[in-house]
């Protein structure tokens, strides 16, 4: 295989594990609420905070307007420390949902945050360290 050749493959098995989410809406708009901001599978922008015990998930569109906690539901998924736990999110004030941790996590963590609009499922996943 020649040069040219063998950097056209790698150059598009690169390109073809980008998750498309990625490429949806550019740039990640500006945590308003103090965590990290990530677009889910459905293209909607999530921003996951955890503050001691609570772990609150804030929902915008595409556009980064706030959808009504009305039309939420979900489930976060945290691995710290060597263990596991899932946490039933709920609807609160505005677009957030809210969901309280057995105790706070300390060092990385990687939360999947599987949430529901209208009915429709979505995912994402975060890496954080408290």
């Amino acid at each position: 295989m020649n040069r040219n050749c063998l950097l056209a493959t790698v150059l598009t098995a690169f390109l073809a594990s980008i998750p498309l989410a990625v490429l949806a809406h550019g740039t990640a708009p500006a945590p308003a609420h103090g965590g990290i901001v990530a677009e889910d599978s459905g293209d909607h922008w999530v921003e996951l905070a955890i503050k001691g015990d609570q772990i609150t998930v804030f929902v915008s569109d595409g556009d980064n307007k706030p959808l009504p906690a009305a039309q939420l539901g979900g489930k976060a998924t945290i691995v710290a420390g060597g263990k596991k736990e899932e946490v039933i999110l709920t609807p609160a004030q505005a677009n957030s949902l809210v969901g309280k941790l057995s105790a706070p996590i300390s060092g990385k963590a990687t939360t999947l945050v599987a949430i529901t609009v209208n009915g429709k499922l979505a995912q994402v996943r975060f890496v954080t360290s408290q």
